[in-house]
């Protein structure tokens, strides 16, 4: 079971199956956590310290000052505990590509944080970049939301029509008559079909002619 701290703060340990650049590029973002939460700290003792100047001089430079620290503390606090989630632990699972995009997204909250945490972060970006310009495929190029489409199927084409053989020959009844020019029969002894003298063989069953 995660203790409470353990869902706010990141682990330091680096899980031994990531890459070389991966391994360093968790290090640099744990650290701009660290950051995040320190800056925090500093902000809150400022607008401590600035709120307590105004109330025995007063000024309202001080207190515009000293409410502003209280949003940068506030500001920093929630940068860290969702940098967590969003950049290490998806190092941590594997999705380098997300961990590479939304490091580059808490640059800006950092640049709250005395700019400290935003060096980081811009060393976890350039880390994970390398890292996955290295182990891409030849050719490979991660899509982007929206850009892949299905491929529609092809229209549906009927099958070709059999190819008819030649209609058999069908055999010529006893006694049936013919016209004044008729051509010299001669009656196969396999099957009984007639069929003309200067044939070969059977158009029926195919035997020689005798």
């Amino acid at each position: 079971m995660n203790s409470p701290m353990g869902t706010i703060f990141a682990h330091g340990t680096t899980p031994p199956w990531l890459p070389r650049e991966v391994a360093e590029g968790r290090k640099f973002a744990w650290w701009a956590q660290i950051m995040f939460f320190l800056t925090a700290v500093l902000w809150f003792m400022l607008a401590i310290a600035l709120i307590a100047f105004y109330i025995a001089r007063g000024g309202t430079g001080t207190l515009v000052v000293g409410v502003f620290g209280f949003f940068g503390m506030l500001i920093c606090f929630l940068a860290a505990v969702f940098m967590k989630k969003t950049v290490i632990d998806a190092i941590d699972q594997g999705r380098f590509h997300d961990a590479k995009n939304d490091s580059l997204i808490w640059v800006i909250f950092g640049l709250v944080g005395f700019v400290i945490p935003a060096l980081f972060l811009i060393l976890t970006y350039a880390k994970l970049g390398d890292a996955l310009v290295t182990q891409a495929p030849v050719g490979y190029q991660p899509y982007s939301p929206g850009t892949v489409s299905v491929q529609q199927p092809a229209p549906y084409a009927p099958p070709p029509a059999p190819i008819q053989g030649p209609a058999p020959v069908q055999p010529v009844p006893p006694g049936a008559q013919y016209h004044a020019h008729q051509t010299p029969m001669v009656r196969c002894k396999n099957c009984s079909v007639q069929y003309p003298v200067f044939m070969h063989s059977c158009p029926n069953c195919g035997a020689p002619k005798e």
